[in-house]
């Protein structure tokens, strides 16, 4: 920021974004400042308009013509001046407190005229443009700020302007002058990027202002403020220019309006335009010039500045035009932020209250209560301050009780229930908050790490070990882990009207825990725990963006600086370090994936390679390799094995949900033909596109033709169906065809259902009947469940009550998840191109370790079915497992945190890590993986491997009725026996005996747990 030397109005001119000598600005400068050249444009305007209001336009032109500012001529041609002059008179602007509106077809425009009552004259017009689209607008005061002016521009984007043309060719050099020192392709790009109206009426000056602020927002994914002052002219003013990625323009120019007149000042000029680059993203680019209100002089050095810089650069990631934008207005308004305070604890107070009762907490009536309840907003927003506001002075904990006190009988005082509900929910929130963004000058989105002890046992028995919440435009958000070291897909929902988003919310916490919970089950084999993200994005807004605000959100949180605190601005009560770790889920595409990395390493996040799984280089894409369905495929061998559906060559048929161009159905698909061949037979697939169905079985080469092309189901030609009448394609286009599709998982016979794709809790309490025929048989005898959460936990009861063997997701989905474990390790010790070196043997290796995994589980699940004489179903068995193994962890967890650095990185606990590893890593990589791992990892997965290995070989009873002593001196005597056996079997192997195999076979299976046994 600066301030004009010299000749005041020729800074002027370069500070209203003019160029030009003199001679070339006379058609810019306020007409009246030119008596020669305003007579004849008067005359000439007189000529035209008088038959129709010839008495009031003798006053109104020449007022017009010498009041309008130079920005308003340069913008406007003179066939729009005229319709505004006739607008003026004909709809009587001065006359009326109204806002006139003005269609122009001819200019595909639309014009809003206002008088102002007082300084502030474009208050009252921007909320009329917000209602519009628009691709170039502005918004204008005349000097003596009578009039308001807003112009939009509503036609289609239409870039590649002819620069070569006369009236534009000028324009363009001096463009390219005034961005001498940028790279000239660069520029060049830009230009051709213009909307052709944009680039025919901007200035030169505009232009290169914009090439900055949106080169600047592209490469940051952050919004662009630049602030410039001009002191000693006789009206100090202020011009601030502007670039918001994604932004609504006319959204835009109302909140920018009411930023600056909630601190003041008075905007006169606003000027803005989309951007659209040759890769689909969209720029809003606005300047405005203001004025003080009071008169005051604007000082460069004025603590405003930080706020209003913060409050522009919020408009970013905070919704507009709902319920909560009215406190940003009247007499006393909230400020951006704060108002966007007031949404995100809404947000959460319905969440949570909506288990409760769903119609006495919808969202609306939470959103009424908070926005009026004046006084309880205050106190919550002074209490929330006074914990986490940087620049608190005093004493945080005696303030917050303070204002505690008063909050708490503010909220006895409410006499209505509901009302006395929602306040206390609300300051529960605020309370339980351990460290947020809010703060920091710029950020993408308001994130939160919340404190899980607040949660409601009776609907949450299970509390997680930590909740992270975001919210940013049109985006919410949780990420939920449970353990310290966590693992969890982000799963991105994309509701298609705004009853489906409003559904989704009130559910989202419901299943983000769900899934984590059920990822912390499955995750027994690995040393990080469960956890999971899901994002709702509302109808409409930018999938990309949303995303990234989010994680962009999380970023904030977890990464910590060289000293291991969170940068300055964030208060923190965890006051730990965080190690979060991701993995795509639906809608999480590789663009988004790659920039995850990108964005992290920018940021400088200590683990920004290992932050999210199955990259396309430097990881292993699950569905390029079909990790997930290899370790379905285990089970569902399993089962069929036990079912006695492998003996000889008899058939079997199966039914899915998940199309052939699905991550866990197509590979699936894949896998079954190669392991089983013609004798597998599968007779139905729905997706969310359709179903097709054929009690033959569906043609095996129309199908892999459609899992190669990533295609969906509907796309089967039905010139491959049997002649069987009741085979059929259908797309869910109808009512009829959509309920075919959704039914067909229960009413099609097979032998084998494995849902691999759809919603969560898809069969539930309602509906789980449906899976049963008319003679009270099931309409598959087995379930392996390849897709988390497809069945509710009283579905599964009902169906297993029925006879029907269902193998739980916890188990059945396991493999994606020890892939992605097994990424992070190679993440966190190697560079990407030592990975690349050696990714197709590691993936080989990770491929076997995960379907050992699988099997060691499936064949203990029918060990301990058997042992209890059939009497334990599979889900119960499956619950069994994961909890004695986690509880097994946790015991040895404990323990091992007492063991020093050295300790961890000698002996047997050396040998439990490498264990652990892929042979390659080990061979190669050997002192990286005791020297990068951090020391929480390395305790995780010791003790997360010696419990699983315990379980799986020995069973869950051995260890159960064990106390904590005990099972850590028998799990310490357990590998200390493996040790030796693994001595053993290298002997024996090199021996030469004739039953060398044999003796293998036996230490194998029973050597361990005996070497063990005699020391217990």
């Amino acid at each position: 920021m600066g301030s004009p030397s010299g000749d005041a109005n020729e800074w002027l001119r370069e500070f209203e974004l003019l160029e030009g000598d003199e001679n070339e600005l006379k058609e810019s400068r306020a007409l009246g400042q030119s008596p020669e050249l305003s007579t004849q444009l008067q005359n000439t305007a007189l000529k035209r308009l008088s038959e129709a209001l010839q008495s009031d336009l003798q006053d109104v032109i020449p007022w017009f013509y010498s009041q309008m500012p130079p920005l308003y001529n340069c913008l406007t041609s003179e066939e729009e001046m005229y319709d505004h002059i006739l607008e003026i008179v004909s709809g009587k602007v001065f006359a009326e407190p109204q806002v006139v509106e003005r269609n122009n077809t001819k200019m595909k425009s639309t014009t809003y005229m206002s008088n102002c009552e007082d300084r502030y004259g474009l208050v009252k017009l921007v909320p009329e443009l917000s209602r519009r689209k628009a691709k170039f607008a502005y918004v204008i005061s005349s000097l003596d700020t009578r009039l308001a002016i807003g112009n939009l521009y509503h036609g289609q984007y239409e870039a590649s302007p002819d620069w070569e043309q006369a009236e534009l060719k000028p324009k363009k050099q001096k463009v390219v002058k005034l961005l001498g020192d940028e790279p000239r392709k660069a520029v060049n790009k830009y230009l051709d990027e213009l909307d052709v109206l944009y680039a025919g009426k901007a200035t030169a000056k505009m232009i290169a202002t914009g090439f900055r602020a949106v080169g600047y927002s592209y490469q940051t994914d952050a919004s662009f403020v630049d602030i410039k002052h001009v002191a000693d002219l006789e009206e100090p003013r202020v011009r601030v220019d502007l670039a918001l990625k994604g932004y609504p323009l006319t959204a835009a120019c109302e909140a920018i309006v009411g930023i600056f007149t909630r601190y003041d000042l008075s905007v006169r000029r606003v000027i803005g335009h989309i951007h659209k680059t040759t890769d689909r993203q969209d720029f809003t680019v606005v300047h405005v010039v203001a004025a003080s209100q009071t008169g005051k002089r604007l000082s460069q050095t004025d603590q405003v500045w930080g706020r209003i810089t913060k409050a522009l650069k919020s408009l970013s990631f905070v919704d507009h035009g709902d319920e909560f934008t009215v406190l940003m207005q009247g007499r006393q308004p909230y400020s951006i932020n704060e108002t966007n305070f007031v949404r995100a604890t809404a947000n959460w107070t319905h969440i949570f209250l909506s288990k409760d009762n769903p119609h006495y907490y919808t969202f609306d009536r939470v959103a009424k209560v908070l926005v009026r309840s004046d006084a309880f907003m205050d106190r919550l927003i002074g209490y929330f301050r006074s914990r986490f506001d940087p620049r608190f002075e005093g004493d945080r904990s005696v303030e917050g009780a303070d204002i505690s006190r008063s909050i708490e009988a503010i909220i006895m005082d409410s006499v209505d229930e509901i009302e006395r509900s929602i306040l206390k929910e609300s300051f529960n929130f605020v309370r339980h908050i351990l460290k947020t963004n809010y703060f920091l000058v710029s950020k993408a989105a308001l994130a939160f790490r919340i404190d899980p002890s607040l949660l409601n046992k009776t609907h949450y028995p299970h509390a997680p070990y930590g909740i992270f919440y975001m919210i940013g435009r049109g985006v919410r958000g949780f990420q939920v882990r449970y353990r310290d070291i966590s693992r969890g897909g982000v799963r991105v929902v994309m509701p298609r009207s705004a009853a489906d988003y409003d559904n989704a919310l009130a559910g989202l916490f419901d299943e983000v825990n769900g899934l984590a919970f059920a990822q912390q089950l499955k995750n027994k084999d690995i040393p990080e725990g469960g956890s999971k993200a899901v994002l709702a994005i509302e109808p409409g807004a930018d999938k990309n963006i949303a995303v990234k605000s989010a994680i962009s959100g999380l970023l904030d949180l977890i990464t910590v600086q060289e000293n291991g605190k969170l940068v300055p601005g964030i208060i923190d009560y965890y006051n730990r370090e965080e190690i979060i770790f991701l993995g795509p889920d639906e809608n999480m595409t590789d663009d988004l994936i790659n920039w995850t990395i990108e964005h992290a390493l920018h940021r400088g996040y200590r683990y920004a390679w290992s932050l999210m799984s199955s990259k396309p280089g430097f990881g292993i894409n699950h569905k390029v390799y079909g990790v997930t369905s290899e370790g379905v495929n285990v089970y569902l061998r399993n089962v069929l094995e036990q079912m006695n559906l492998l003996d000889g060559e008899t058939t079997f048929r199966i039914k899915m949900t998940g199309g052939p161009d699905g991550d866990v159905a197509g590979n699936l698909l894949k896998i079954i033909h190669r392991d089983y061949g013609p004798r597998a037979r599968v007779v139905a697939i729905a997706d969310g596109l359709g179903a097709a169905y054929d009690p033959s079985g569906l043609d095996w080469t129309e199908l892999l033709r459609l899992v190669d092309r990533s295609l969906s189901i509907v796309k089967f030609s039905a010139d491959h169906l049997s002649d069987a009448s009741k085979s059929f394609v259908v797309a869910a286009d109808s009512r009829e065809n959509v309920k075919l599709r959704d039914n067909l998982y229960a009413t099609a016979e097979a032998e084998v259902f494995v849902p691999a794709g759809g919603r969560p809790f898809t069969v539930k309490d309602k509906n789980w009947h449906k899976f049963m025929k008319s003679d009270g048989v099931p309409s598959a005898r087995a379930i392996v469940e390849g897709a988390n959460l497809f069945l509710t936990e009283h579905a599964r009861e009902k169906l297993v009550e029925q006879g029907v063997t269902v193998v739980k997701d916890s188990s059945a989905n396991k493999g994606g998840v020890i892939c992605s474990s097994y990424e992070i390790v190679a993440c966190m010790t190697l560079e990407p191109q030592e990975f690349a070196d050696i990714k197709d043997k590691y993936v080989e290796q990770v491929i076997s370790i995960l379907k050992e995994k699988a099997d060691l589980e499936a064949k203990l699940l029918l060990r301990e079915h058997e042992s209890r004489g059939g009497g334990a179903d599979y889900v119960k068995l499956s619950y069994e497992i994961s909890s004695e193994i986690n509880r097994v962890c946790d015991v040895l967890r404990e323990r091992l945190d007492e063991l020093s650095d050295e300790e961890i990185d000698s002996g047997h606990m050396k040998f439990i890590l490498f264990s652990h590893c892929p042979q390659i890593l080990v061979d190669q990589y050997e002192e990286r993986i005791l020297e990068r791992l951090p020391r929480a990892h390395k305790l995780a997965i010791i003790s997360t491997y010696v419990a699983s290995r315990l379980v799986y070989k020995e069973g869950v009873e051995w260890l159960r009725h064990k106390d904590k002593q005990s099972v850590y001196r028998i799990a310490t005597q357990y590998i200390d026996a493996e040790q030796q056996i693994a001595r053993i079997l290298n002997e024996v192997s090199s021996s030469g005996l004739e039953d060398s195999d044999k003796i293998i076979s036996i230490l194998r299976g029973v050597g361990a747990k005996h070497l063990a046994s005699l020391h217990t």
